[in-house]
């Protein structure tokens, strides 16, 4: 099975994926990858619904983009990949949003608490690479994904690590230039 060329029809908006060795990716699900991709349609979206079309449910999809991420993870915590990191990091926020509007509220925040660190570490390798192109962008995001774990979890953890993150961007924003002040909690999203 060609894997890469299936997750990139299914995430045509991360072309980094290109960069990425699924030679180690196994999935239960090859049969309907390989259904989707001989479909010719491509996106998230058209995935969910081919799934749908074909018997799955919304939990087959979840654990997709679950293996998916969790693979790249993997890549990146064991064979020090660099190539994962901005999929890693775009897949994340992917998961985000999928989970919290398919009714998985409670895996994205299982996500949240597992992984956020990772993130704030893979931010600050994309932005070691990037500068100021896109390395605030990425940044920022990390710091306000430490605000939300700090919001939601109690652990004292996640407080030092919005600090750390605070402290990194805020770096970020002095070599880059940038005269923004510090969000100290979580932007209302309409």
């Amino acid at each position: 099975m060609d894997t890469k060329r299936v997750i990139m029809s299914i995430f045509p908006e991360i072309p980094e994926f290109s960069g990425v060795d699924f030679s180690q990716y196994s999935t239960p699900y090859a049969t309907a990858l390989l259904a989707f991709l001989d479909s010719g349609k491509t996106g998230l979206r058209e995935f969910e619904e081919f799934v749908a079309e074909n018997g799955g449910t919304k939990r087959d999809v979840r654990n997709f983009l679950m293996s998916v991420f969790q693979y790249l993870l993997i890549r990146y915590r064991r064979y020090g990949d660099e190539n994962v990191e901005v999929p890693a990091f775009k897949v994340f926020l992917t998961l985000k949003g999928w989970l919290n509007e398919n009714g998985f509220e409670s895996d994205y925040r299982r996500l949240l608490h597992s992984f956020v660190g990772y993130l704030v570490d893979i931010a600050e390798k994309i932005v070691e690479k990037s500068g100021c192109e896109l390395g605030p962008a990425y940044m920022k995001t990390a710091y306000m994904l430490t605000i939300e774990a700090e919001e939601t979890f109690s652990e004292k953890y996640f407080s030092e690590l919005k600090r750390k993150a605070g402290e990194m961007l805020a770096k970020v924003y002095e070599d880059c230039g940038i005269e923004e002040a510090l969000p100290e909690k979580r932007e209302n999203r309409c």
